[in-house]
């Protein structure tokens, strides 16, 4: 089956070494990102590099899609965010795609968050490098003949899709009960019996067995979503439950809230 071809680059002070991949195994589709700095207001510093590449790649590949994007160099949520956004769509076009990321150009940010976005949702990923580097002279920092290599790096343990979207219901109900309540909540949290009550009428959890007493029922859903949910707090550390023997409730933590933004727009 016909699979388009979809590369992803991020834009610095080099040439060949954003160019070269891209002329060697033309595309279909590129995405090519510009810099945005937030916490210092800093636009992209190399725009010259971007225009020059561009200018190239079109007259070479007249009909190449370029697509221009901006993003945070030092803001790895926001880099592995646009990311997913960019795999949901062209999956959505095409789930046959394949999808590759140059990983030597941009910030050291961007290159560890396209390794771990390329694990989590089956991405390509290459390093273009070059005999001759040269950080201190004019020009682009890598010249000659341009090498392509994929490091090898140790498998990045993506969470069950069950526990992201319980987190992802958690994240939504905790949402919905501060803006019911209109205040700020210091530490916010959603009471344990709710959130078992949700994950049954959403369907996320179903009981393989029907029972028409309402007591074993009850029981037997504490239990199933008991499992799910001690395994997010004592296994995952994604989220906290509180100790009251009533009343019980969750409470994301930290890394619970960093999974949410990571997965906001693809699972």
């Amino acid at each position: 089956m016909f699979s388009p071809q979809i590369h992803i680059v991020f834009n610095t002070n080099e040439e060949d070494r954003i160019t070269k991949p891209i002329l060697d195994n033309p595309p279909h589709k590129l995405y090519y990102f510009t810099a945005d700095i937030q916490k210092t207001n800093q636009k992209d510093e190399n725009l010259k590099y971007f225009q020059k590449n561009t200018t190239l790649l079109k007259e070479r590949l007249p009909h190449l899609e370029i697509i221009q994007k901006e993003v945070d160099y030092i803001n790895y949520i926001e880099v592995l965010q646009k990311l997913s956004k960019i795999v949901k769509k062209e999956r959505k076009l095409n789930p046959n795609c394949k999808i590759y990321i140059n990983i030597g150009s941009g910030s050291k940010i961007t290159a560890i968050a396209s390794i771990e976005a390329s694990k989590l949702w089956t991405l390509e990923y290459y390093y273009a490098y070059a005999k001759k580097y040269d950080p201190s002279g004019k020009g682009a920092r890598h010249k000659g003949e341009i090498f392509i290599d994929k490091p090898i790096t140790f498998p990045i343990q993506k969470p069950d899709l069950l526990h992201i979207r319980i987190l992802k219901l958690i994240k939504e109900l905790i949402e919905e009960r501060q803006a019911s309540k209109d205040i700020e909540i210091e530490n916010p949290y959603i009471p344990y019996k709710t959130l078992i009550r949700e994950l049954f009428e959403r369907k996320y959890l179903i009981l393989s067995k029907k029972n028409q007493d309402y007591e074993k029922i009850k029981s037997a859903q504490y239990v199933m979503a008991q499992h799910h949910l001690e395994r997010l707090q004592y296994h995952l550390k994604f989220i906290n439950i509180s100790n009251e023997r009533k009343n019980k409730k969750v409470y994301l933590t930290l890394e619970g809230e960093e999974v949410v933004k990571i997965f906001k727009y693809l699972e």
